[in-house]
Formats: structure tokens, C-alpha cells, sequence
């Protein structure tokens, strides 16, 4: 038995989101990407602002209308091996009809970079979001933290690793919001997910947000797809146990009828449970 008693065929298909949808998701990627393009073309964009040296480290920036809105980030998906803030501005329009800017980030995928590189890159641009808060014109002390799937991951981990570096660069994150995440890396090291990652036993354990709880402050909600595979959506509903044990305050929501891929289009994945 390799986890929980799964065969490696009832593993693969419980680590393939794309198994609840008949296998296709380019349907899915397209509309993502057309959707972003469109948004970038109408609204005000600043888009490929470098957070780091390399041409990866790069982030998309939508101001609100007025000065000092809240801010918004989030990390898109992929499985740590695909996609990129082109294809993540899906919400783009809601966030800014909400009165808060909207920045979406880029990470460098593997097989160029590890897990833990994804993790620190994540940290860096949030960093540098803190530092340009001014010239941006966001409040830093107004921050929700957002990611989907493989950024679910990433988001828990920046907040388990970093969440006391943020606040002394004047970085308030007051909620998080983690959509259809991978919170136990043990299952991804176990199956075609890790050729390119190549998880060592080390990284399982150092990068699985369930042995790394942050400390409590913001508000969390933890939110995935009826439609999604049950281990998705175990590990959901587990680690916001885990959440709730560890002192947090906390809500898990299985939202009816949405699967992986089309979560991430309905604005209402994206507020915090209490708005």
C-alpha cells in the first residue's frame, strides 16, 4: 500500500484533477488566458513588474480606482509545473468593482526551480509589494492572501515560513484564502506529479503545510470544489482542522457544483468567508 491504503492507479487518479472532467483541460487554460488578456487590455494594468532578477520574478499589478484600497494577491496553480500570472486575472474586474487592487504573481516552475525556491519567491514578492506600497498606492495593512491549488500550497507555506518577516516590512495579510490546495506533499512525491518536482523525503517534510502550522492572526478561509477529487478534498477539510486546533479562526466551505478548474471563476471563491 503506498498512502492511505490507495493502489497507485486509485493514487494517480486522486492526484489528477483533471480525472473529474474527462481528462481535457485546455478548455479550461484558454478561457483563463483569454479572460486575463481581456482584462489587462481594459483595465489599468501594470503588468511584468520585476520582484526579483530573473525574468520569472514578475508580477501584475491593478490598481483600485482611488488611493489606499486594499490589496489582493494571488498565486495561480499548476501543479508547481505550469502556468503563470498571464492566465490568473480571471477576477481581475470584481476586485476593483470591489474598491481593492489586484496583483497576481509569477514564480519560476519546476524542473528550474524547487518547491522551496517557489516558497522564497513568493516571500520576495510580497516583499517588494510591501516596499512599493506607496508608489502603488495600496495599504499595506489591508492584505488578503490567495492561491489555487499548487498556490494554495505556496500561500500556506509563505505564511508558516515568512508571516513575521511580512509584518516587520509593514505587510498586514487579514485574511487568506486557499482554494482546492495540496496541503501533504507525502502523495504528490508518490506519483507522476513529482517527475519534475523530485521531492526529496526532506522536502516532504519540511514543505507540507500540515507539519508547519503558521501562528494565529489572520482569518482563514479554505474553500474547494464539490466536484473535486475526494483526497483534494480531504486535505482540505484536514488542514483546516488543523487550522482550527492550532488556534485560528477559520472556515472550510465546499462550494456545490464546482469542480478544480472552474472554481477559480466565480469572484465569490475569492472573498473571505466573513465579507
Amino acid at each position: 500500500m503506498l498512502y492511505r491504503g490507495f493502489t497507485q492507479a486509485e493514487l494517480d487518479q486522486e492526484y489528477s484533477p483533471r480525472s473529474m472532467i474527462g481528462g481535457d483541460l485546455t478548455p479550461y487554460v484558454e478561457s483563463w488566458a483569454a479572460l486575463s488578456a481581456q482584462h489587462r487590455a481594459q483595465l489599468d494594468c501594470h503588468e511584468n513588474l520585476a520582484y526579483g532578477d530573473s525574468p520569472t520574478q514578475v508580477l501584475d499589478f491593478f490598481p483600485a480606482k482611488g488611493t489606499g484600497a486594499p490589496l489582493h494577491v494571488f498565486i495561480h496553480g499548476g501543479y508547481w509545473q505550469a502556468l503563470s500570472q498571464r492566465e490568473s486575472a480571471m477576477v481581475a474586474p470584481a476586485m476593483i468593482e470591489a474598491e481593492q487592487s489586484f496583483a497576481t504573481l509569477n514564480y519560476t516552475l519546476a524542473p528550474d526551480a524547487r518547491i522551496g525556491d517557489m516558497i522564497e519567491e513568493c516571500r520576495t514578492a510580497l516583499l517588494w509589494l510591501a516596499a512599493n506600497a506607496g508608489n502603488l498606492g495600496f495599504d499595506p495593512a489591508r492584505i488578503t492572501l490567495s492561491g489555487h491549488s499548487a498556490g494554495a500550497h505556496l500561500a500556506a507555506m509563505v505564511m508558516a515560513t515568512s508571516a513575521d518577516a511580512l509584518a516587520r516590512a509593514g505587510l498586514r495579510v487579514r485574511d487568506v484564502i486557499l482554494i482546492s490546495g495540496v496541503y501533504d506533499l507525502e502523495p504528490i512525491s508518490l506519483t507522476p506529479v513529482n517527475d519534475p518536482l523530485q521531492l526529496t523525503p526532506v522536502e516532504v517534510h519540511d514543505l507540507s503545510p500540515i507539519l508547519h502550522l503558521p501562528a494565529p492572526g489572520p482569518r482563514y478561509r479554505v474553500t474547494v470544489g464539490e466536484r473535486d477529487t475526494p483526497e483534494f478534498i480531504r486535505q482540505s477539510r484536514d488542514y483546516a482542522e488543523l487550522l482550527r486546533k492550532g488556534g485560528h479562526s477559520v472556515n472550510f466551505d465546499l462550494q456545490k457544483g464546482l469542480q478544480h478548474f472552474d472554481i477559480i471563476m466565480h469572484p465569490g471563491t475569492f472573498w473571505a468567508a466573513t465579507k
